[in-house]
C-alpha cells in the first residue's frame, strides 16, 4: 500500500504599512540610479511590519489550520523558519503559541540556516517528520521584519527589496487542496559564500549560475520530468532580468515564470514562492493535476528545487 501523499495547503500571509519605493530615496536608503533599476524590475512598494512580528502569529496560523480542515489538536508539530532567526531577539515563542492555539502536542522546531531559501528547508523537514517520524500534520510559521539599523533592505545590486512578511502554512496527509510535495532537493556550494561578487564578478557568476543549472538537471533526472513537464517555475520576487536568468538555466520559457506577484509584495524573504502557490491557487493560473517547480536560492550559495502538483 502506497504512503497517502504530503499535501502543501492554508497558505496564510500577513505584511504590515505599504510604503512605495521612493521612501527608500527619501530616507537615503537607496539611490536614484537604484530605485530606477527597482522600478525597471517590476518592483512598486514594499512592506514594513508596525508592530513586533509574534503578534500575528495566532491569526495567521490560525488561518491556515482552518484552510485546510485541520484541528489545532492534530498537529505533531510547529516549525519555525525566519532569515533573522538567528540575529535578532525578536522571535518566536513557540511553546507559547502552541498553548495558546491547543496545540497540545505538538513539538516546536526552529530554522534560519537556508535564508532566503528557507521555505525549502522547512518543506524538507516537515515531510521527513511525516515520513520518518510518524508525523501526520506540520505548521510551518516563517516571520522576518528587517532592522535596518543592522542591515539593508536593498538587495544587492538593486535585485529587489526586502519587504516584511509573516507567513504560515500545513504541511499534511489529512489536508485539504493543495499542492502534493512531489520532490524537494537542495545543493550547496560552499565556496560562493567566500566570494564577493563584485571583486570576484566572472568567477562568481560562473559558479552560481553552473550550480544552479547542476541542481535542475538533478531534479529532472531524479523525478523523471523534462523542463516541459512542468506549467509554471515559480521563482523569489526579484527584478525581472534577473528572474530571467533564472529561467534560461532551468531551460524554461520565461512565459511560465508568473511575475504578479513582484509590483504588490516586494521580497518578501523566503516566503515569496508559497504566497505565489497560494495566488496562482486562488486566482485559477494554475490547474489540477499541473506541476509547478520552485526554485529558492539562499545566500547566494545554496540552491534549492521544489516539485509540487497541483490538487
Amino acid at each position: 500500500m502506497s504512503a497517502a501523499p504530503v499535501v502543501l495547503s492554508g497558505v496564510s500571509y500577513r505584511h504590515g504599512q505599504w510604503r512605495d519605493l521612493v521612501d527608500l530615496t527619501e530616507r537615503g536608503l537607496a539611490g536614484l540610479a537604484d530605485l530606477a533599476t527597482l522600478s525597471q524590475g517590476g518592483l512598486t512598494r514594499y512592506s514594513v511590519l508596525d508592530r513586533p512580528v509574534r503578534e500575528y502569529f495566532a491569526d495567521c496560523a490560525r488561518d491556515s489550520l482552518h484552510s485546510a480542515g485541520i484541528e489545532p489538536s492534530a498537529v505533531d508539530a510547529v516549525l519555525f523558519f525566519s532569515s533573522t532567526f538567528s540575529s535578532y531577539d525578536d522571535h518566536s515563542d513557540l511553546v507559547g503559541l502552541c498553548r495558546e492555539l491547543g496545540m497540545g502536542k505538538a513539538l516546536p522546531v526552529g530554522l534560519f540556516q537556508a535564508q532566503c531559501s528557507n521555505f525549502s528547508y522547512a518543506l524538507m523537514i516537515a515531510t521527513s517528520l511525516i515520513r520518518s517520524q510518524g508525523m501526520s500534520t506540520v505548521l510551518l510559521l516563517g516571520a522576518d521584519a528587517l532592522d535596518e539599523s543592522r542591515a539593508g533592505r536593498l538587495l544587492p545590486a538593486a535585485a529587489s527589496v526586502f519587504s516584511d512578511t509573516v507567513l504560515s502554512c500545513v504541511v499534511s496527509t489529512d489536508a485539504e487542496g493543495g499542492y502534493t510535495v512531489d520532490h524537494v532537493g537542495h545543493l550547496v556550494e560552499p565556496e560562493l559564500s567566500a566570494l564577493d561578487p563584485v571583486k570576484h564578478t566572472l568567477r562568481f557568476m560562473d559558479l552560481f549560475a553552473a550550480r544552479l543549472e547542476q541542481l535542475c538537471t538533478d531534479t529532472y533526472a531524479s523525478t523523471g520530468l523534462r523542463p516541459e513537464s512542468f506549467s509554471h517555475l515559480v521563482l523569489a520576487n526579484l527584478t525581472l532580468p534577473v528572474l530571467r536568468n533564472y529561467a534560461g538555466v532551468a531551460n524554461i520559457p520565461f512565459s511560465r515564470v508568473p511575475t504578479g506577484n513582484i509590483a504588490g509584495f516586494g521580497h518578501c524573504f523566503a516566503y515569496d514562492q508559497l504566497i505565489t502557490l497560494a495566488t496562482l491557487a486562488e486566482s485559477k493560473e494554475i490547474t489540477a493535476g499541473e506541476l509547478a517547480l520552485v526554485l529558492g536560492i539562499g545566500a547566494n550559495h545554496l540552491f534549492s528545487s521544489t516539485v509540487l502538483r497541483k490538487l
